[in-house]
């Protein structure tokens, strides 16, 4: 009961931080539209996705990788200080080259060379974000976490209006990118409070960093082929039709994407709390599969509504775009709603160390998403990502839905 009431509670307030920095990132995209036009907003769009889809590379895993561990190392009383050096020198690199990386992306996108410059510098701030967030929760702090992602929200958002006003529309990602860098200065773990190490560790009082660093590498292909196609049916728009109706199709993946975030939130208590229980928690088991069930159905009901009431709220925040982006929200509401349903139990399966098996599993996903998104450009246009992304998420729920009721917990 304790256990349950902790994992309520931890989902309660990360639920609650994620729901502000959606709420925060689709004013932010709203603004965009509103005082720099359709063009801008399908640029901004794009850049957002690439850096989330530049954090899958590494930073995401490597936050996905404190939380269980961490978590792992209070349970056990035992140090993680060595864990953390190597965490800390992995997010400094994988930021420097994710960051140089993504300014030709962006350049190619059509951005100018500023831009560009800029959009590297917000691939390495929700790099930061994205690691320092799941370290925090690996500690149980879900309290400070919503905390500082109000902060940060509130942080971009005043520095947007200040843009905005001044008509500076070549900086808009400033202030998104100084948002996730305040949340990440104050919420890095720094390891100076952890409980010294004790004879209840069979490694010696330390957590084993070969271990960590080896599920954070299947972390990173289960966390592309997992999240990556939601990314990629952003960019591919952009690629595909350029201009206003890259822009239409951004007004409704930006208001698509900030429900899925309940599954994120969901999954990033799930992985440290199932940890602490130490259990595979597979869907044969009652409690993780009732879990599955309820969460399936308030998202349905949540994804049902949003698609049902389209024609009303999207004139609200997107007036100019509404008519061609109402079809395109919905056909990506559907791919949202499965692909967030598949969080749940690929959270589980991470918990229980079963990184590898989700990565190749949701592999399977991401490969045939891949392929019907180039097959779909000819005849879906702008759409041909909201097509392969919902194909992918259907074959990787599927397939590890096998996958957790295929093998009992031993």
């Amino acid at each position: 009961m304790t256990t349950a009431r902790s994992l309520a509670s931890s989902a309660v307030f990360s639920t609650g931080g994620i729901v502000l920095q959606g709420v925060s990132r689709l004013v932010y995209t709203v603004l965009i539209g509103r005082f720099f036009g359709t063009d801008a907003l399908g640029h901004a769009s794009a850049l957002l996705s690439l850096s989330i889809f530049a954090a899958l590379l590494w930073p995401t895993a490597a936050g996905n990788t404190a939380s269980r561990f961490l978590a792992l190392g209070l349970r056990r009383r035992v140090s993680d200080r060595t864990l953390l050096r190597a965490l800390d020198t992995t997010m400094a690199v994988s930021s420097l080259v994710l960051g140089a990386v993504a300014v030709p992306v962006a350049r190619a996108l059509g951005n100018t060379w500023g831009v560009s410059f800029l959009a590297g510098l917000l691939v390495v701030g929700y790099g930061v974000y994205a690691f320092a967030r799941g370290a925090q929760l690996g500690y149980g702090r879900s309290r400070r976490v919503a905390l500082w992602d109000g902060i940060s929200a509130s942080v971009s958002l005043g520095a947007l209006v200040a843009v905005c006003v001044g008509g500076l529309g070549g900086v808009v990602l400033v202030p998104l990118t100084l948002g996730y860098a305040v949340f990440a200065v104050a919420c890095w773990p720094r390891g100076g409070d952890r409980p010294v190490p004790s004879e209840a560790d069979p490694a010696g009082g330390a957590l084993a960093v070969g271990d960590a660093l080896g599920f954070a590498r299947w972390n990173v292909l289960a966390g592309l082929t997992t999240n990556g196609l939601l990314q990629l049916a952003m960019i591919a728009a952009q690629v595909v039709a350029p201009g206003e109706r890259a822009g239409a199709y951004a007004a409704a993946f930006t208001l698509a994407t900030p429900a899925s975030m309940l599954g994120q939130a969901v999954s990033q208590i799930v992985i440290p709390a199932f940890a602490h229980e130490g259990s595979r928690t597979p869907l044969r088991e009652r409690g993780p599969l009732l879990a599955t069930l309820a969460f399936t159905a308030v998202a349905a009901v949540v994804f049902g509504s949003a698609a049902a009431l389209a024609p009303w709220y999207l004139p609200l925040f997107y007036p100019a775009e509404a008519d061609e982006a109402i079809p395109y929200l919905r056909l990506l509401l559907v791919g949202v709603f499965v692909f967030t349903v598949a969080l749940l139990p690929a959270a589980m399966l991470l918990a229980s160390g079963r990184s590898r098996a989700v990565a190749l599993t949701s592999a399977t996903g991401f490969v045939v998403g891949l392929v019907v998104i180039v097959a779909a450009v000819p005849t879906a246009g702008v759409t041909a990502g909201s097509v392969g992304f919902l194909a992918g998420s259907c074959t990787s729920l599927a397939a590890l839905v096998a996958l957790a009721v295929g093998r009992r917990a031993r």
